[in-house]
């Protein structure tokens, strides 16, 4: 017999598959089992059969007959996690409960203890506390396998399409279906959380511990657990443009609150949880785009009463960044909100897309060096191809958006590292086979079969040419920069000597510091009129230039913004083309494109 195992928050539920009602009471009567049959989940409609007992066991199989004369088996454990039987005198009904401020989707199912099986007798009894002891055993509805699912849609207590479209298995997370929703938190655990909205089911996502200890912050500084919940509220300095932050309040402790290490405030009932930060006591906020699509059952906005003029809300941290990530599209037009990524705090992600058919996944860094994406780093993958430029300069970017409405994907900007837009260019690509697929089945097959055709090199540059004037970061500090391009099939590599080296022999050094973007042009100065020369012109400064010493003579003259480069003796700096060293073959063979504006 073939069965489906789903955990559900505290519940386990195990789906098997369902009978006739002839034949599934005349097996009951050969095993001599007892037959517990639910009818419906509302409470106006019970009857005496609906009456449950599941005193002292971890579990207990329901069944539900349909109008169809279908009977459909599930077992409903107390604890999905743990060993933990049912209280003593734990008999009464399943019904369907759900705060009528909220979307549908955010029903669930109860257990409601009465001291007799007289349906009268629910007015009069309890919910069924979970085992913390704070919160109501429960069971989303959207987890709910065959039986109470079932029931629930013949009830006409939730749309069919509305459970099956968004069924999934969030195993032991803490499910969220409304902002202010309480939940146990475990000071000492990273616990995994998922987003119930009325658009959308989120994916898994990691709550990260709140009050590390700076010397690792892999453990946590206090032990204990909360009973907690989000809100919005006006904060002196708030972090969003509208005044407003998500912030954190303990509404109860459930374990006392032990300090290893003295770095963070304790909290304490009714208190919104703060964090040491540099000898600053500050708010703990949370900027996450999937907090924001919860909806609230607050209408206002509540301002906290125990902040101090010496509480500074500055630092926010972004809660949710999965790990994994499946993309529908790379095709700007028709992006959906489930492609949707939150890279903010990360050092890479693993993607995969929809059109891929190996199982393999891509790690997507933001830079060589581990360094994690910037904060607010939340938006879609998408393909970015100029159609003036070459084929092959095509390469994926990462827009930045408000919000998972693919509508915003026009008002919103793309990220930048070091000057220039984050990319996945060409030659990565053509590393990448899975992305190679997925551009297929997103209408890319031509740039596609033009990767296909570049050599693999072991060599992963972090940028090519593609033409002659495209923009480039020069660091002053560096003796020489590797330039690869694309020309044709072929991916050709060479080096550009550091034009502010001061080869003096009393000096022998590069006297400025900082960073510069820079491109070729042809150049039309008179000295070069009869050559075939061309010259680098400073576009931007990224980073401030500064003399290594102070008292340097200006051998080499300081770069100025729109102005060529020049090296010592207020010499421009210059290429012939027609020589045959490597770096002029290379720069020869890029074909000429002037009229580009730049992405800076």
């Amino acid at each position: 017999m073939n069965s489906i195992r789903m955990f559900v928050s505290n519940v386990q539920l195990r789906a098997i598959r369902p009978f006739t009602a002839r034949g599934f009471s005349a097996t009951l009567r050969r095993c001599g089992r007892p037959q517990t049959i639910i009818r419906t989940l509302k409470p106006e409609c019970l009857r005496r059969t609906d009456f449950l007992d599941v005193s002292v066991r971890k579990s207990r199989i329901i069944n539900s007959i349909l109008k169809n004369g279908n009977v459909v088996t599930g077992r409903v454990v107390y604890m999905a996690d743990g060993d933990k039987k049912f209280p003593e005198n734990t008999q009464g009904f399943l019904y369907y409960h759900r705060d009528p401020r909220l979307p549908s989707i955010t029903g669930e199912i109860r257990f409601r203890v009465t001291n007799n099986p007289n349906p009268a007798s629910f007015k009069d009894g309890f919910d069924l506390l979970s085992p913390d002891g704070e919160l109501p055993w429960s069971i989303l509805l959207l987890q709910s396998p065959s039986p109470l699912r079932e029931l629930a849609i013949q009830d006409r207590l939730i749309e069919p399409k509305t459970i099956v479209s968004r069924r999934q298995n969030f195993g032991r997370l803490i499910c969220l279906t409304f902002l202010e929703q309480p939940f146990v938190l475990d000071l000492q655990r990273r616990k995994r959380m998922a987003i119930v909205t009325p658009q959308e089911v989120v994916e898994k996502s990691s709550l990260r511990l709140l009050f590390p200890d700076p010397s690792c912050p892999q453990s946590s500084c206090l032990t204990g657990k909360l009973l907690v919940s989000f809100e919005q509220a006006s904060l002196v300095e708030g972090v969003r443009g509208d005044g407003t932050s998500i912030v954190m309040r303990c509404l109860k402790v459930l374990e006392p609150i032990k300090p290893i290490k003295g770095f963070h405030p304790i909290p304490r009932p009714g208190d919104l949880l703060k964090y040491a930060s540099r000898g600053q006591i500050l708010i703990r906020e949370f900027e996450s785009p999937y907090l924001k699509l919860l909806p609230s059952v607050k209408s206002s906005t509540p301002s906290p009463s125990d902040g101090p003029a010496c509480i500074i809300p500055k630092i926010r941290r972004n809660l949710f960044a999965a790990r994994y990530k499946t993309i529908s599209t790379l095709d700007p037009c028709r992006l959906q909100s489930s492609d949707f990524c939150v890279l903010s705090g990360r050092q890479g992600i693993y993607m995969t897309g929809q059109h891929v058919q190996s199982q393999r996944r891509i790690r997507v860094r933001y830079s060589c060096d581990r360094t994690p994406f910037p904060d607010n780093t939340y938006g879609f993958f998408y393909m970015h191809i100029d159609p003036r430029l070459p084929l092959v300069s095509g390469q994926i970017r990462f827009r930045i958006t408000t919000s998972n409405d693919p509508a915003q994907f026009e008002n919103g900007t793309d990220l930048f590292i070091q000057g220039e837009p984050w990319k996945i260019h060409a030659v990565r690509i053509a590393h990448f086979a899975p992305l190679i697929e997925q551009l297929r089945g997103d209408g890319y097959a031509e740039y596609a079969q033009t990767l296909s055709s570049l050599p693999l090199s072991k060599e992963k540059p972090a940028r090519v040419q593609c033409y002659l004037e495209q923009p480039f970061v020069m660091d002053m500090s560096f003796r020489r920069h590797s330039l690869f391009a694309i020309v044709s099939d072929k991916i050709l590599s060479s080096f550009l000597v550091n034009t502010f080296f001061d080869s003096r022999r009393s000096k022998l050094a590069t006297p400025y510091t900082g960073r510069i973007v820079v491109c070729f042009e042809r150049s039309t100065l008179p000295e070069h009129a009869r050559g075939n020369f061309v010259v680098l012109r400073v576009l931007k400064i990224l980073d401030p230039i500064a003399l290594v010493d102070p008292d340097y003579d200006m051998h080499v003259p300081m770069p100025r913004v729109g102005s060529l480069l020049f090296t010592t003796r207020n010499r421009v700096c210059s290429y012939n083309l027609d020589e045959s060293r490597k770096l002029s073959v290379v720069l020869k063979r890029l074909p000429s494109i002037p009229d580009i504006e730049p992405d800076l």
